[in-house]
């Protein structure tokens, strides 16, 4: 991901980063300090492989969403499974969604653990960075980091007033207007605003009754006070609500046509007497279209996505002499509605309606050295408590209704404490150990009318210990090499979907890397090979007509990640990022699979089969960025050009690598002008320009093999002024 900055900023983000300077015709690189480790240090002593932007970068690359980010880090992947976010970054990630099965990489915004899956995903109104960290980051970000973290930072009010107001326009009437202000309010106190609003029509048509399906009608806002009553003490408290009415998770049809519909004489319900899909239509096989294009569906449900969350957190920042004591308090709300189509046809085959209610609350304490000494350390505490509950299923099958199908829910009670202190052996040489303990209490609840399953609670408490180890050498004063040993942990849970008391065991990772990190000049590298020994993988198994979650899969992960930027001077810069991932089931022998199309003599139906030997879902072998960015002065302004292409190389939605995505690659440009005054912005934008078709998910299910495509070739213009 690129990285460009102006000298004036303070930065805590890290490479690869570019800051282009005019000293006596010299490029020079700005020295940066990152965060990473919970501690201030330069980017080129930090022995983990960062990607990170500012969010000019990101709208610079078209980015708007924390869902497109993996369109500018190798190597990470965003999915969607039914509006649950699911992120993978090199081979690790999560396959499963429902009542507290959290994602195996974490997401914190402001420092505080972002639990939910359903909300996890969301726009960017006030972002001021975003960084990915690749690898196990268990030591020092908790239990689900097993992947990895991205860590998303708000902007910080300002005592000088400042605002700025943003408005675009695009394809299929996509109009989104941001805002963005903070002032002083006394010497101490500072407040600032920020809100977006957002509306589509989308480009995804329901053919049954012709009504757009992935429109959008978003909006959010956040209010923040900053007091400072010393130099030594600051307090920041954020209160943010976002309301989404989103349908882009009902813009799903057909892979392949595999859909129930092309089977006449397929039951139409897990249950005995269930009508066929003949009977359901007038007696007569199912003779219209299965969609499997892009920008249309068809269904006979009502369809739906809204969630609405409140967040509230405090950051407490205390500096004493030699070390500095960190605060920070969050609190989460969020209610979800969920209203889908699972047959793909305009037949009441089946349509399910859920809702999820869910509150968290986290506490951490940081206790960080700071000064020059040899010993340089962060000690911390961390509380997390979570209660996720789906009150309702509503499902109609075959024809028949059941109101309240089933009802489930899971809490989760974490505690941990961790240490990590870097020490200096020579003027060359640092060894840095870490460690985390942690303990996870999970409480699960179900029950299922229809299937007579009486109101059922169980408990199980999981306990983990982390370790970290890292050797790293300064070859001069601006690079440095590498090598780590990490182990991950995602916690134990149960299986709330399967209405199991029977919890499956926590997943775990010993991560390998060694790296190589320079800044110098007119170059930034930074380079990465790892090794992953991956165990005790959390998989759905087909049970008659349901599923249950169990530790049935062991994989090796391996690659090299790679990100190089170089100015050739002031005014043209360019960056490219390479991630290679080879993956590989070691012992898969009970993979669950979509078998059949549907079509008459084969059957659309459900089976194990033996996965052993291959790819991990949604791993690309070869992921890539290239960026270029181009100033120059223009009619007493700022001209910037701005390019940035994304490629992936085939990859698997399945462990059985069944249902897949062929290579592809997207192309953002934007072009934008900036008067000398700096007073507002003018930019025409096209992202996707070649309008490649592309898969971003494919949801096997027993009605039809769902999948949602990618959005084609959008392009429009946008003004920002600033006061």
């Amino acid at each position: 991901m690129k990285q460009y900055f102006k000298l004036s900023q303070v930065v805590l983000l890290s490479t690869p980063l570019l800051v282009v300077q005019a000293v006596v015709a010299e490029t020079m690189i700005e020295e940066v300090v990152v965060t990473a480790q919970k501690r201030s240090e330069r980017n080129v002593d930090v022995p983990i492989s960062i990607n990170s932007a500012t969010a000019e970068q990101l709208e610079q690359a078209g980015i708007t969403d924390v869902q497109d980010l993996g369109q500018t880090v190798p190597g990470l992947r965003l999915d969607l499974s039914g509006g649950f976010s699911q992120p993978t970054i090199r081979g690790v990630g999560s396959s499963v969604a429902g009542p507290g099965l959290s994602a195996s990489v974490a997401t914190y915004v402001d420092g505080i653990y972002r639990a939910s899956a359903l909300t996890s995903a969301f726009e960017m109104a006030d972002i001021d960075s975003v960084q990915v960290l690749k690898g196990p980051q268990g030591t020092l970000f908790g239990r689900n980091a097993t992947g990895g973290a991205i860590l998303i930072t708000t902007t910080v009010p300002s005592y000088e007033p400042d605002g700025e107001l943003k408005f675009s326009y695009g394809r299929y009437n996509d109009v989104r207007t941001t805002f963005t202000g903070s002032r002083g309010l006394t010497d101490k106190l500072a407040v600032g605003v920020s809100a977006y609003i957002h509306k589509s029509d989308g480009f995804v048509d329901n053919e049954i009754n012709g009504e757009d399906v992935d429109t959008k009608d978003n909006w959010g806002a956040r209010l923040k006070g900053l007091f400072e009553p010393s130099d030594t003490l600051s307090l920041l408290l954020s209160y943010a609500h976002t309301d989404r009415d989103d349908g882009s998770p009902n813009a799903l049809n057909a892979y392949e046509g595999r859909a129930l519909v092309n089977d006449p004489d397929a039951p139409t319900a897990g249950f005995p007497g269930a009508p066929t899909v003949s009977e359901l239509n007038g007696g007569q096989a199912y003779d219209k279209p299965v969609y499997t294009k892009r920008g249309s569906i068809a269904s006979d449900a009502e369809l739906g996505f809204t969630a609405e969350t409140d967040d509230i957190t405090l950051k407490i920042e205390k500096d004493f002499d030699n070390m500095v004591l960190t605060s920070y308090t969050g609190y989460h709300d969020e209610t979800v509605v969920y209203q889908q189509d699972y047959d793909l046809s305009d037949l009441p085959i089946f349509h399910g309606h859920f809702q999820v209610e869910g509150e968290s609350f986290s506490q951490e304490l940081n206790l960080t050295s700071t000064g020059s000494d040899r010993l340089q350390w962060v000690v911390g505490a961390y509380y997390f408590k979570d209660d996720t509950q789906f009150p309702f299923f509503n499902a109609v099958q075959g024809g028949f209704s059941a109101p309240n199908a089933f009802a489930n829910g899971q809490k989760t009670e974490a505690v941990a404490i961790f240490v990590d202190g870097s020490y200096d052996l020579t003027d060359l040489l640092t060894l840095t150990l870490g460690a985390r303990y942690s303990e996870d209490t999970m409480r699960v609840n179900f029950e299922s009318v229809p299937n007579g399953i009486p109101y059922t609670e169980a408990e199980e408490t999981f306990e983990k210990f982390s370790p970290r180890a890292v050797l790293r050498y300064s070859l001069d004063d601006d690079s440095s090499v590498y090598a780590s040993v990490t182990e991950g942990y995602k916690s134990g849970v149960f299986n709330a979907a399967g209405f199991s008391t029977i919890p499956v065991d926590p997943e775990e990772i010993l991560a390998y890397e060694i790296g190589y990190k320079t800044q110098r000049n007119q170059w930034s590298a930074d380079l990465a090979a790892f090794y992953y020994d991956y165990s005790e993988l959390q998989v759905n198994r087909f049970v008659g007509a349901g599923s249950v979650l169990v530790n049935a899969a062991e994989a090796t992960i391996y690659g090299v990640d790679s990100q190089l930027g170089y100015a050739f001077n002031e005014r043209l810069r360019a960056d490219l990022n390479v991630a290679y991932t080879k993956s590989e089931y070691d012992d898969f022998k009970n993979a669950p699979a979509y078998l059949g199309t549907g079509n008459p003599g084969d059957p659309y139906g459900t089976g194990d089969v033996d996965a052993t030997g291959n790819d991990l879902l949604r791993t690309p072998e070869l992921t890539a960025n290239l960026s270029l960015n181009y100033e120059r002065p223009f009619k007493d302004g700022l001209l910037a050009l701005n390019s940035s292409y994304y490629y992936s190389s085939k990859f698997y939605f399945d462990a059985t690598n069944d249902t897949h995505q062929d290579a592809y690659g997207l192309l953002n440009v934007r072009a934008s002008w900036t008067p000398a005054s700096d007073s507002y912005t003018v930019a025409v934008y096209a992202n996707n320009v070649t309008d490649e078709e592309y898969l971003v998910q494919v949801l096997g299910q027993s009605a039809g093999m769902l999948q949602q495509y990618g959005s084609p070739a959008t392009y429009g213009v946008s003004l920002a002024v600033r006061f």
